[in-house]
């Protein structure tokens, strides 16, 4: 039996495996030189070929101010029962002006008839009739008084000062507004553990719960009653948004009572987890990335808020934040034939 067979296979194999043991030193190679430590800090070395391959993007963020919030809802109502105290009001006021008219009226008489009773020129009969007409007349204003002041003392067990005046100005611009759809009335209930929105004139709120959509509506004043449910304050807003209509439901952001916050707003993308630590990927020069750990994240409309500040050479990763992720730990990760 002829050997040649045998060792034409084994060159044919050592020929066409040395490449492949070739390129695997080389990719190890890369891999080294891809992550290096410098000054105690994991440098990711990337060439701009591959930066750009990979899709790879970088911004500069500028700093800025952040104001905390907190979610709350509540919902758009009719102004169908303020209008109703409106027109009580009014009714009970015409007939109180009517009631004083002829009670002013019965006055006079009396003091007349007094004067000519005294001359004997009319009877003590007449008199005491046109008496008898002034107390029905005063007993009519004082009826009158005690429903206007009942009118008033439900407006304000159920809608507050501020809605009140409303009811009882004789011409209220932003009642006026209300009844030709130019605003709508709002009721927001805030969390049991909130308190006073002091300070706060204006808030955001969207129907659909989309804080990038919203638009701000007022604060008008604060109801006497808390919210069944959430045990929570509740104050009446008006918006003059044609986005939202009686009987819809709105998500709103309160501005939080904290001081604003310093920091940087970063895309969703340029967020890193990894083991419940949350960090970012800075890059420092043209081809070297270093990651920064991020503490208390808050979740905003177009990203995060981070309270991290960068030099004016440091641009964030925005894209490619993963990769850069895998290169880290992978480098971490001990060699089989290392001892």
């Amino acid at each position: 039996m002829k050997p040649y067979p045998l060792i034409l296979s084994v060159c044919f194999l050592s020929i066409f495996c040395l490449p492949i043991q070739a390129d695997d030193d080389e990719n190890e190679e890369h891999e080294q030189q891809a992550v290096q430590l410098v000054n105690g800090e994991v440098v990711i070395q990337l060439d701009e070929p591959s930066q750009e391959i990979s899709g790879l993007e970088t911004r500069k963020i500028k700093q800025t101010e952040y104001q905390a919030e907190f979610i709350c809802y509540g919902k758009a109502i009719s102004a169908k029962p303020l209008l109703a105290s409106r027109n009580q009001y009014l009714s009970a006021s015409a007939q109180l002006s009517g009631a004083k008219a002829r009670l002013s009226e019965a006055e006079k008489n009396i003091s007349r008839l007094r004067n000519l009773h005294k001359n004997e020129a009319v009877s003590t009969r007449k008199l005491q009739t046109q008496q008898s007409l002034w107390q029905s007349e005063k007993a009519i204003v004082d009826e009158l008084s005690y429903k206007i002041n009942q009118i008033i003392n439900d407006s304000r067990l159920q809608w507050g000062e501020h809605l009140t005046q409303w009811v009882t100005e004789s011409d209220s611009a932003q009642f006026n507004k209300l009844l030709t759809g130019q605003s709508t009335l709002l009721k927001l209930s805030l969390p049991a553990r909130e308190q006073h929105l002091s300070e706060i004139n204006t808030l955001l709120i969207n129907p659909a719960g989309d804080r990038g959509q919203a638009f701000e509506a007022s604060i008008v004043s604060l109801l006497p009653t808390v919210d069944s449910f959430s045990q929570g304050l509740q104050y009446i807003l008006l918006t003059d948004s044609p986005k939202i209509s009686t009987g819809m439901n709105f998500t709103a952001w309160v501005p939080g009572h904290k001081s604003s916050l310093s920091g940087l707003i970063i895309p969703e993308t340029s967020l890193a987890w990894h083991l419940g630590e949350s960090f970012i990927f800075i890059k420092i020069a043209d081809e070297q990335f270093i990651h920064r750990n991020v503490t208390n994240p808050i979740r905003v409309a177009n990203g995060y808020f981070i309270a991290e500040k960068l030099s004016d050479d440091e641009e964030v990763v925005v894209k490619g934040t993963q990769m850069l992720l895998s290169h880290e730990f992978r480098s971490q990760i001990p060699d089989e034939d290392d001892d």
